[in-house]
């Protein structure tokens, strides 16, 4: 059958392949090469040379004990081992070898990333077929896209069936990355089943059985072996399934099962596990338990390769919205500093007047550029909804529902007629003064969604605690709260700490001492002035 780099219709610029080369038999390593960092991790041998891997092994190890003395010494040992036991893996991928003497492959593995789709660098993967839209939906995000997955590895030999699952995921991921040339991520999950220590007088399922006592020989008829050993297979396939029905009606239900999958990065430097674990009980137990510790060794791997490559979320996204607002997005904050210290007003109570351009006069154009700037402050935890306190709240809130294209819902001060369920908060403001209540409609929030609060002014932290208390009441998840002014010395920001939330301003007012407006220099100001002038 034909594989996708048969269809590659790019005119390649490589050379042909030689296709008279075979590379049968196992694979070996040069002792010799193995101690030099520039060294393949894989030799092509011979059916000659295969004779003389047991006294390649017996040097090996006497050359590594001899090296123990040394850490580097010891860490070359180390490989030069890990080398020899994958030297005899037998599994073979028919898809692989096709696409390694295949004149088209080596054009189809180095086309570059389709960035349209925001896609940055191309890896190749060899996992189970069934599990590679949870690798590819783990790793979009990312800019990573997968250009191949070679899911189809079958033992080529009973002894295939004894190595261990880390040295299997090493072995498939040395290879496509051999054949393509880049970052491989492969996978291997073995099953186990526990062993059952007999009980005298007991059955394994724990059944009192004839004869009753310790001495007593009828016991052990009931004690089959076959029900009482542990089982352990390196792969998942339909004798889990075979080996799980037989042993049910013999065992107890909760006997424990295990499923483990081993997940392997390597890109030719640097070799990275990751472990995904599922303990089941027997009653359960079925090869399809199978995508648990794959999802969640997926997981584990994500993050790991995040921090490890510094691999930054949705860059893509981050780069289109960037584009979309144009321009620079810290002008918004610097004409609204400008704004609050020509126009602003001290009132009695150490109440900061803005209504001259955003409460009872608003300046659409400004609070655009401002719900842009936070915008692209919040577009990387993924909000679904916007929630604001009418109706000052909603002078910036609508403007970033329009960037982030999602719905606002904001939490009335008074119920309305139409209002007959709802969730509801206590708070208190210099404002509008204590004992106040926000009310917000329970079919307008649901438990899955991702809140952005926002809101004008963050003081005491009072109105936007109280938002938050009706998130956590109706189940979502709160995932910060934009502000276009905090009043820095009335502690509203320490008073959110405990949601562990970002919080996000425009503009810090330091003090009203006197009926001066005080203003934090924020970072980045003064060189912005400078560039600007210059």
């Amino acid at each position: 059958s034909k594989e996708a780099w048969d269809y590659w219709t790019k005119e390649s610029t490589a050379k042909e392949l030689d296709m008279e080369a075979q590379r049968l038999g196992r694979i070996i390593i040069d002792p010799e090469k193995s101690k030099s960092k520039m060294a393949k991790p894989f030799l092509l041998d011979t059916d000659d040379d295969i004779l003389d891997i047991e006294e390649d092994r017996q040097r090996q190890l006497s050359q590594s004990s001899k090296s123990s003395k040394s850490s580097e010494s010891s860490q070359s040992s180390e490989e030069a081992n890990q080398m020899e036991r994958l030297s005899w893996i037998q599994i073979r991928s028919d898809s692989l070898e096709n696409a390694r003497y295949n004149p088209t492959a080596k054009a189809f593995f180095q086309r570059t990333p389709n960035q349209i789709e925001g896609y940055d660098v191309m890896w190749v993967s060899a996992i189970d077929n069934a599990c590679m839209d949870n690798l590819i939906g783990s790793f979009c995000n990312y800019g990573v896209e997968f250009a191949h997955n070679f899911g189809d590895w079958l033992d080529a030999s009973p002894e295939d069936g004894y190595h261990t699952i880390e040295d299997i995921a090493s072995y498939k991921a040395r290879q496509v990355y051999e054949v393509t040339g880049l970052p491989c991520i492969a996978s291997r999950t073995s099953f186990e089943v526990e062993p059952v220590m007999p009980i005298p007088g007991r059955d394994s399922r724990g059944v009192a059985t004839r004869g009753g006592g310790a001495a007593g020989g009828a016991s052990r008829q009931y004690l089959s072996p076959r029900v009482t050993s542990g089982y352990k297979f390196n792969d998942i396939g339909d004798h889990v399934d075979y080996v799980v029905e037989a042993l049910k009606p013999y065992s107890e239900p909760t006997r424990v099962t295990r499923f483990r999958s081993c997940f392997c990065y390597y890109d030719g430097d640097m070799e990275i596990f990751e472990y995904g674990e599922l303990d089941c009980d027997l009653l359960y137990a079925n090869s399809l338990r199978t995508y648990i510790p794959m999802s969640h060794g997926l997981y584990e791997l994500s993050e790991t390769l995040q921090l490890t490559f510094g691999l930054e979320y949705q860059k893509w996204l981050k780069k289109k919205v960037k584009e979309a607002l144009g321009g620079d997005q810290n002008r918004a904050s610097m004409r609204l500093r400008d704004r609050v210290l020509k126009e602003g007003r001290v009132l009695p109570n150490d109440i900061v007047d803005v209504s001259s351009f955003m409460d009872s006069k608003v300046d659409v154009n400004l609070m655009d550029e401002c719900g842009r700037e936070l915008c692209s402050r919040f577009e990387k935890y993924k909000p679904s909804k916007i929630l604001t306190v009418a109706t000052t709240g909603l002078v910036v809130a609508i403007p970033m529902a329009k960037y982030l294209q999602v719905p606002v819902v904001y939490a009335r001060k008074e119920r309305s007629v139409v209002m007959s369920n709802a969730y509801q908060a206590g708070y208190s403001s210099k404002t509008v003064g204590k004992n106040r209540e926000l009310l917000v409609s329970k079919q307008h929030i649901e438990d899955d969604d991702r809140i952005l609060i926002v809101d004008d002014f963050l003081s005491a932290g009072s109105s936007q605690e109280a938002l938050l208390r009706i998130i956590s009441d109706s189940g979502a998840t709160p995932i910060g709260v934009g502000v276009l002014i905090e009043k820095v010395y009335d502690a509203g920001r320490q008073a959110l700490s405990g949601y562990d939330v970002p919080v996000e301003s425009l503009v810090r007012v330091a003090s009203v001492k006197n009926g001066v407006l005080t203003l934090f220099e924020e970072e980045g100001f003064s060189n912005k002035i400078v560039d600007e002038k210059s």
